[in-house]
Formats: structure tokens, sequence, C-alpha cells
């Protein structure tokens, strides 16, 4: 039987070597490979689809055989690396992981407490299948690429993995995770601050979309004479309505609003408090901790972010009912610039619908609405943020009014040797990883706007709309068999790339890429990689045509090289 994994990977803001025995720094050089061999074949579960998904993304036989691909550095930042250590050869030999830090390198680069660990998750491995997909993407060289994979597990450990990349020299950084905090989803705060450190360091981040279609609310701070907000599509409500279709589910509501500052935990003077209700207005849960702002040190029920989290955990099916999320103003001045986002999230996506013989999703967010889904860093406007043809595929706009994703794939699934299936952004995030370390190999000079070119002339497929005019996403095969629909009765969202012109950012990329913490270090050189493209070249024409959406596709080898050279 086929196990699907949904690939996503949501981090909360709140070392090993394989093949030989490196120590935490990444000053340490790594032992010479193994020579290469006609075909190699990984000794442990890898892509079986390897050839179909290559020839897919174009790249066969355009890049079958590109020299200089075991040359390329690519840090896999994630907290789940789970198999490495069971003797199975999963990646070439030389990868590099990291759970724990050198504590000298902590206290060199100024990362915090050099006492402070956090390992890796538990029997997950969402960060080595990715670095799995990617390799397979390449040709399964057992020369490269270089992997580094390094524990990203909390705000902390992002730092020092950005760090251990930038000092080891790497080409390209995947990271396939979003913090539901740490931002304003206008691509800059804390999160951004560390992405940057990478990006003015010649780096290239590809980080996922995330999939959470359909399962966000952005709305105003508009309070009644209670102190609880205006809510949902009823221009009267007061609550926002969710359906969960399992029994002994457990899902997560997160609230935050727009008050997150350039450093971290930087404190806030506007306070929120969440509630969730049953159907007949019983109170199940709330969460009231008190923001606090200054140099009060935040106790157990304090915070100086501006978020709120409820976790129900053994949630009953509600059936046709529906349980509701309330909001209520506690403090502060909020004016109408002020918005709140609502993040609703359950550890069982899909459950199978009787009546139709489906798969459906098991919690449904009836007044999400359905754009401004991209959180930090995927908000970033100097990341590649890659999403895929799905309902579940996370979009924006983002909060400064710019489109997200920056690259769309047409499929998402991964099947692998030992019969277990994923998909997601997190996927189609790796799948592109693959596709720009083989771009990298054959044009080292390859930057983040000459992507962004290719993603904006990609291929504009026409797909079937429903009657709305919404795309519908294309029918998903397995050995020639129609699979169901993973999320029935969704819908593709309006704002993809490529279906709206790329607006422009009230503030220059330097701004993004060098803005300083107060107090902190002086801002790093920003890049010549971000600088805009020549003046005389045409923009990008977007495609505006009903159930059109714009796909990537990767490009010849000559194409590439004419590209890169137009702005040398």
């Amino acid at each position: 039987m086929t196990k699907v994994i949904c690939a996503s990977l949501v981090l909360v803001v709140c070392s090993l070597t394989i093949g030989a025995q490196v120590k935490d720094r990444p000053s340490e050089l790594l032992p010479p490979p193994t020579p290469a061999r006609a075909r190699f074949v990984p000794s442990g579960a890898h892509l079986a689809n390897a050839d179909d998904v290559r020839k897919k993304l174009g790249l066969v036989p355009e890049y079958e055989t590109v020299p200089g691909i075991e040359s390329i550095k690519i840090a896999v930042l994630d907290y789940g690396f789970e198999g490495l250590a069971g003797g199975r050869q999963y990646l070439p030999e030389g990868t590099v992981v990291v759970e724990h830090y050198d504590p000298e390198f902590v206290r060199r680069f100024k990362l915090g407490d050099p006492e402070y660990r956090k390992s890796f998750a538990p029997q997950n491995s969402h960060g080595r299948t990715l670095a799995q997909i990617v390799w397979a993407v390449t040709g399964f060289h057992p020369k490269g690429p270089k992997f580094y994979l390094l524990n990203a597990n909390g705000p902390t450990l992002l730092h020092r993995a950005v760090r251990y990349a930038i000092e080891a020299k790497v080409d390209i950084i995947l990271f396939s995770g979003t913090f539901e905090g740490g931002g304003n989803g206008d691509g800059r705060g804390p999160i951004n601050r560390i992405v940057a450190e990478a990006l003015a360091a010649d780096i290239l981040w590809i980080n996922a979309a995330g999939n959470f279609g359909r399962r966000v609310y952005n709305g105003p701070v508009e309070a009644l004479a209670d102190g609880f907000l205006k809510l949902g599509k009823d221009r009267d409500g007061t609550a926002l309505r969710f359906r969960n279709l399992l029994d002994e589910n457990t899902v997560t509501i997160t609230l935050t609003w727009n008050d997150y500052r350039e450093q971290e935990d930087a404190g806030t003077d506007k306070d929120l408090d969440l509630y969730v209700e049953d159907w007949q207005g019983k109170r199940l849960a709330s969460s009231e901790k008190i923001q606090v702002a200054g140099a009060k040190v935040a106790d157990a029920e304090e915070s100086r972010n501006p978020r709120e989290r409820v976790v129900l955990t053994d949630l009953p099916a509600s059936g046709d009912q529906d349980y509701r999320i309330r909001i209520r103003m506690k403090k502060g001045t909020f004016t109408s610039d002020d918005q709140v986002r609502v993040l609703l999230s359950s550890k069982r996506e899909a459950y199978f619908d009787p009546q139709t013989n489906q798969s459906a999703p098991a919690v449904r967010f009836l007044d999400a609405t359905g754009k401004g889904e991209i959180f930090p860093p995927a908000d970033n406007p100097l990341v590649l943020t890659v999403g895929e043809i799905s309902p579940t595929c996370a979009h924006g706009p983002t909060a400064d009014h710019r489109v997200k994703p920056d690259v769309i794939l047409p499929d998402s699934r991964a099947l692998f040797s030992n019969g277990e299936m994923s998909l997601g952004t997190s996927n189609s995030a790796a799948y592109f990883t693959g596709v720009v370390a083989l771009m990298k190999a054959a044009e080292p000079q390859l930057r983040t706007r000459h992507l962004l070119w290719f993603a904006h002339q990609g291929k504009a497929e026409q797909l079937a709309v429903d009657q709305d005019g919404l795309p519908i996403p294309p029918a998903r095969t397995q050995n020639g068999q129609r699979l169901p629909q993973t999320y029935n009765g969704q819908r593709l969202p309006q704002i993809y790339n490529g279906s709206l012109p790329v607006r422009r950012m009230p503030m220059p990329l330097s701004y993004y890429a060098r803005r300083p913490a107060p107090g902190g270090p002086p801002p790093a050189t920003l890049s010549s990689r971000y600088a805009a493209p020549p003046a005389t070249r045409a923009a990008p024409t977007a495609a505006r045509s009903a159930g059109r959406i714009r796909v990537w596709q990767t490009p010849t080898q000559q194409e590439l090289k004419e590209e890169v050279q137009k702005d040398r």
C-alpha cells in the first residue's frame, strides 16, 4: 500500500557526518569523494521515478551531462534528518550533517547562548528526503552536489545554520519551512534579517511557499463595544467558522497581528486575546497572554510577540456544525493600518469521504480569505518562493502587494522506492533546487534575477475552469490510474505567479537586504545579483486569460548562457 505524506514544514517562532568524521566547524575540509561510477544507485530508499521527473522538468537530455555539479554546494536547513545514521547511503559520500553547533563557533559569531541546544525532531525525515529529491534531480552523481544538512529548529538555530552555510561558502540554501510569526508578511522582520545575511553573501535562497491554501484569514482590527473584533464574511459577524470532520483530531489556531519589529522579541504594547467556542457558544479553549514591551522580561503568562495560539487536542468531529474563533481587544491603540492573521492547521489533514469515494480536507476553514497566505521568509522579495498547481499551495499577495510564489511547478509528487509517496510545496522547492543546481553548474554567474526572468517566461498552461472561472488542478495519476483529488471541492486561487503584473515594492531592494537591527552590526554589502535588470529590457508579460497559470519551464543551456551574458 502506498503511504502518502504531505511534505510541509511549519516552524514555530517561539553533529553527525556521513562518510567521514568531521567536526561541527565550517572551516574543516571534507574528504575527497569516491570515484564516479557508470550508473550509481543509492543503497537506501530513493526517488523511484527520477528519470520521469527529470524529463518533466526539462533536464533530459539538455542537462544530462553538466560538468561541475560536484563543485556545487547545497545547504538544506531543516529539523528532521532521521535515518542518516542507519548505514544506508541516501546521499553522496562526504555529506555533512550538523545537529549541534560548536560553542566556539557560536561565540565567534555571537549567535546566542553557546550552551543552548535543540535536537533534531525525532522520527522526522523531512529534510533528509528533500535532500534526496535534490540529488535525484541532479542525476545521482556520487561526487555531488556537496550537501550540508543543518539544524534550523527555531529562529536561533536558523541563524546558526545560515552563518554555517556562509562560512562553508555554499551556493544554494533550500529551506522548506516558514514561520507563522517573526514578520508582518511584507518581507521584513527578524526572520528575514537572518535570511538577508545569506543573500548578501551571494547565496541563492529557495523557499517553499507552504501548504496553507484556504487555511488563512486576514482582516482589519475593528472592535465592537464589547471588545470583540468584527470577523468573517458576514458584515456583522464576530467569529470565524471552521469544521472538523474527524474525531480525535488535533487542530492548532495561531493568531498574529502586524506589530512585529526588526528585532526578535522586540515587544509590543498591542494586546489581543484568542478564543474558540463550539456551535452552542461553549468556550473550549483560550489564549490570553499579556503582551509586554520595553525592557521587561516576559514570564509564563506574558509574551513579547504579537501572537496567541490555541491547540485543541482530541477535538470531536463537528459534522455540519461550525466551531467558532473569536478575537478580543485587550489593550493598545490600534489603527486602520492594523491587521490580524489567523492560521488554521491540523495534525490529520485529509479523510476519506464515503459519499463521494474521494479524499477531502479533514478541517474546513469556512471564512478563509483565500489570499495573503505567505509567511516569512517566503515573503522575502529576494527569496525564490516555489509553489505548485494545487489549491493547498499558499499564495499572496504579500502585505506590501507583491505576487508570490515566484515559481510554480505543475506536479510535486515524489514516489520513493520503499513505496512511500509525498507531495506539497516542500517537494516543489526541492525539485526546483535540483534544477537550479544544474543551471548553476552550467553557468556559475547565475543570479536570482535570471531565475525570476525565466519564471516569468514559463509556459502558460491552459487548465479547466469551474463555474466561477477559477482553474481546476490537473488530475494526478499513478501507474496509469487516476488518484483521487486530495482536497476535493477546494478551488485554485486567482492570484498566482504570472496571473497579475509584478507590483512595485514600496521600498528599494536594498532596504530588505541591508537594514540593520538597532545597535546591531553594520549591514552587509548588497551583492550586484539583486540589482535591477538593464533598463533596455522589456518587462515580462503576465498571462491574464482565465484558467491560465504560468508554470516553470527550464531554459536550454544556450538560452541560459545568453540570458546570463546580457548583464555581465
